[in-house]
């Protein structure tokens, strides 16, 4: 008898096998645990980081296991240099069906009067202009084929009822991935491409190590989370992965321009709350709308 995770695995299999995917910070952290992740179920997987050193240790995992993955290294928040990885993944492989936007930075730490503000502006060159750049990029093919499926990633924090001080560069850029996905869904809402964000959760990854580093910059309550954050394990990358897997995936088509977290949505259930997905603004960063009053009353 097949059990119900093996059914689940080969579902994806099926539905991703061939996908051209395309992960920008996939080096590291979430995006190497993501780009492995489609590489496992047979998607053909293009990373991009600023480390060379990190894409050939990507390319090597994931050939150990038979799969395939091309790399590149540029700055994402580099127009040229972005028109030309773009323009060569769709020569080689005619189409893209998949770009998760995962390169980011934390940016300068500590309060917003002592912070380097070139450094603060350079956290919004790659966190937002970043993932726009590339999210520009693949349009044009993406219309062509009129479908196509981009997975922005926002950061601890947008939408919690608990912003973290001492990290106002990160915030606003994460906060504004997810109007930049709310407006690109509309924008593109007719043409058959999906774009949607999530919340992965708190990952043990280098941004970590950062915050440590820091120390009480980055404020006292934060830095005692993290050390115990440290200490646990944090959330695991595969809750990410499982949940852009999902969305990258037929059973997804109805989601659009919505904020999902990794960690707290159920969204292998969404279909049952189809309605309210699609006719509110229910799982977007609003939290008052007609949808929360309906369930108060």
């Amino acid at each position: 008898m097949v059990s119900k995770a093996k059914k689940s695995q080969d579902y994806l299999t099926k539905e991703l096998q061939n996908k051209i995917v395309v992960i920008t910070g996939g080096g590291q952290g979430i995006g190497k645990n993501i780009a492995i992740g489609f590489a496992n179920k047979k998607a053909r997987v293009i990373i991009c980081s600023r480390t060379e050193k990190d894409i050939d240790a990507v390319k090597k995992e994931i050939a150990s296991f038979g799969g395939e993955c091309y790399g590149s290294s540029f700055d994402v928040s580099d127009v040229k240099e972005v028109k030309i990885f773009f323009d060569y993944v769709i020569k080689k492989y005619h189409k893209i069906d998949v770009l998760i936007n995962c390169a980011g930075i934390y940016g300068p730490i500590g309060p917003l009067e002592k912070n380097d503000m070139d450094c603060w502006r350079r956290t919004l060159d790659i966190n937002v202009f970043g993932t726009a750049n590339c999210i520009r990029s693949v349009i044009p093919a993406m219309k062509k084929r009129e479908q196509g499926i981009i997975i922005n990633l926002c950061g601890g924090g947008v939408g919690s009822h608990k912003i973290k001080p001492n990290f106002s560069a990160y915030i606003t850029s994460k906060s504004a991935i997810v109007g930049l996905t709310e407006a690109m869904a509309n924008e593109l809402k007719y043409s058959g491409i999906k774009v949607n964000a999530i919340s992965p959760g708190a990952v043990n990854t280098r941004l970590l190590d950062q915050v440590l580093a820091a120390g009480n910059l980055a404020g006292k309550e934060f830095f005692k989370e993290s050390l115990e954050q440290k200490k646990k394990g944090g959330t695991p990358p595969e809750k990410a992965t499982s949940l852009c897997l999902f969305l990258a995936t037929s059973k997804a088509n109805f989601i659009n321009g919505k904020l999902i977290s990794a960690v707290w949505d159920d969204y292998a259930n969404f279909d049952k709350i189809k309605k309210d997905i699609t006719e509110t603004s229910l799982y977007t960063i609003r939290r008052i709308d007609d949808f929360m009053f309906k369930q108060i009353k």
